[in-house]
C-alpha cells in the first residue's frame, strides 16, 4: 500500500505496481470498480491475476447476507476469533484492524467500515487503514466521506500511491470531477511515471483514452 511491503498485511507495492495484497491471499478480492471503455475496471492496483470484479449497485443488507453465507468456514474462524478478541479487549487496535481487513475481504462493507474507524480512533492518522477505510465507504456509496478519507491518507502520506489513484477513480466515476480526477492520476505519475492500472495498462494509456473517449 505504502512504500512498506504489505503495511497492516493488507496491500504492497511491487515493481510498477501498486498493488492490493489480502490478508489471507486466499480471500483476495477486488477493490472499488469503475466503468473504463465498456469494461469493469478495479480501482485499487490487485495481485495478478486480477480479481472478480464488484457489482457497482449499492450493496444491500440482503447483498451482505449473501456474502457472509459464501465465507467459508476457515475465513468466518477468524472472523469470530477477532469478533471475541474486539469484546475482550475493546482498546485492541491490532484486533480491530484485522477484524476490519476480514470485513473488507469478505465483502462487508457495513461491518467493515465501524472496525476500521475504531482502529483509527485507538490509533489515528494511519494511512493505509485510511485508505481501506476510504475503500469501504465508497463500496457502501459514501462517495464524499470515501473522497475526503483518500485525502486524509495522502496528506499524511503524500506518496502514498494507491490512496492517489483511486481518489482519481471516486473523482471520475462517482463524483463525475474529471479534471479533478485527471489532476488527481497526473500528481501520481510525478510520483511513479511507470504507474500501471489492475489490469496492467499503464496509467497514462488509460488517461489518455479516457480523454478521447470523452471528446
Amino acid at each position: 500500500m505504502s512504500q512498506t511491503h504489505r503495511t497492516q498485511g493488507r496491500q504492497q507495492q511491487d515493481g510498477d505496481y501498486v498493488r492490493k495484497s489480502t490478508m489471507y491471499m486466499a480471500v483476495a478480492v477486488a477493490l472499488i470498480v469503475g466503468a473504463f471503455l465498456g469494461v469493469q475496471v478495479a480501482s485499487l492496483y490487485s495481485p495478478a491475476p486480477a480479481q472478480e470484479k464488484r457489482a457497482v449497485s449499492a450493496p444491500s443488507q440482503q447483498a451482505q447476507n449473501g456474502a457472509a453465507s459464501q465465507i467459508s468456514p476457515d475465513v468466518m474462524g477468524r472472523i469470530l476469533e477477532m469478533e471475541q478478541a474486539v469484546l475482550k479487549d475493546p482498546n485492541d487496535v491490532t484486533a480491530w484492524t484485522k477484524l476490519g481487513h476480514l470485513y473488507f475481504d469478505t465483502d462487508q462493507p457495513k461491518k467493515a467500515i465501524p472496525a476500521y474507524e475504531k482502529s483509527l480512533a485507538l490509533k489515528p492518522d494511519d494511512p493505509d487503514v485510511l485508505t481501506d477505510l476510504a475503500v469501504m465507504y465508497r463500496e457502501d456509496h459514501q462517495h464524499d466521506r470515501a473522497l475526503a478519507t483518500f485525502e486524509k491518507a495522502i496528506a499524511i502520506n503524500p506518496k502514498h500511491q494507491i490512496a492517489r489513484f483511486n481518489k482519481g477513480i471516486v473523482l471520475y466515476f462517482d463524483l463525475e470531477r474529471k479534471d479533478d480526477a485527471m489532476k488527481a492520476w497526473r500528481e501520481l505519475l510525478a510520483i511513479n511515471p511507470d504507474a500501471k492500472a489492475p489490469n496492467g495498462q499503464p496509467l497514462k494509456e488509460m488517461m489518455q483514452s479516457l480523454q478521447q473517449q470523452n471528446k
